[in-house]
């Protein structure tokens, strides 16, 4: 028969008294050399903390700020608007603050960015917007950048290389902060129906009907209308690129055409010409289809009835 091993407690009762003195020593003995391995990791660990935090007070503090970019501002300006200051960390300064201070206190700056260049240098990157559309306001105009930021208000005259606005009531213009239109959703129209003019290479747009969003006018020039209608999905490229084909077939025939593109009706488009005296019936016609091959690849058929 194969000897059983004896229970712990049986085996500790066998011991002799010397004996168990000798094992509670050791015990004891590894006990404290385990709270002193964990007493001295943890102060380590803490020397190690303190040490990175006085290197990053001591050698990351700001010595010199510098200013680059495009910016109507002087450098000056833009460091004393961010709040930025000698001495200050450079670990510790929060990006979005500082760009959100200088965004809104120097309107014509479109962005900011931070660089930090080691051991105690920063670099303020600043980046302009331009005013694009002007909108009425209390008897003036407002100017906003493309993403609808008021750059200046109580503007007496919008220049003609500015889009001006016509989208309904201006609830807020604040210089620095977005533009707030009683519609919420009027402004991101404005802003796709501008970009998509870029898009498709119609440039010198004057002006941006949108009061109403499915009735959208763009006019070219000051001297034609496109007259949209329903814009939703991809029909806003494409009507656009048809009024552009419309539009430079009718340059090449008078370049001072004055009058209206009705596109309302989709792969369809009638030419109206501007007149000082009034007609009993508006003189229309079909937009020919030399002009809609380059510009959409679709067959514009003649109209069946006469179209304003």
């Amino acid at each position: 028969m194969k000897n059983k091993e004896m229970p712990k407690k049986q085996q500790n009762a066998a011991l002799s008294k010397d004996e168990k003195i000798v094992n509670r020593t050791n015990m004891r003995r590894r006990k404290n050399k385990r709270k002193k391995l964990i007493i001295r990791t943890v102060l380590g660990g803490t020397f190690l903390v303190a040490g990175l935090v006085v290197a990053m007070l001591l050698f990351f503090n700001i010595n010199k700020i510098s200013v680059t970019g495009d910016s109507v501002y002087s450098s000056e300006e833009v460091i004393r608007v961010s709040e930025i200051q000698i001495g200050d960390n450079l670990i510790f300064l929060s990006k979005n603050r500082i760009n959100k201070l200088v965004t809104e206190k120097l309107p014509y700056v479109g962005s900011v960015k931070l660089k930090r260049r080691l051991p105690a240098h920063l670099e303020i990157q600043v980046t302009k917007t331009d005013a694009v559309f002007g909108i009425a306001q209390d008897g003036f105009y407002a100017l906003l950048d493309r993403d609808g930021k008021v750059l200046e208000t109580n503007v007496e005259y919008i220049g003609t290389d500015k889009t001006l606005l016509n989208a309904g009531k201006v609830v807020s213009a604040v210089v620095g902060e977005k533009i707030v239109l009683e519609n919420e959703k009027t402004f991101p129209r404005i802003k796709e129906v501008y970009e998509t003019c870029e898009n498709v290479g119609l440039t010198d747009i004057t002006e941006i009907n949108i009061t109403e969003l499915h009735n959208i006018k763009v006019v070219y020039q000051g001297r034609i209308t496109l007259e949209l209608g329903k814009t939703d999905g991809d029909r806003l490229s494409k009507k656009l690129a048809f009024g552009k084909a419309a539009i430079d077939k009718q340059n090449v025939e008078d370049n001072q055409f004055r009058g209206t593109i009705n596109l309302t009706v989709d792969k369809k488009g009638y030419l109206q010409e501007e007149t000082t005296e009034p007609e009993t019936e508006p003189t229309t016609e079909p937009v020919s289809e030399g002009v809609s091959t380059p510009a959409t690849d679709e067959k514009v058929t003649e109209p069946t009835s006469n179209a304003a």
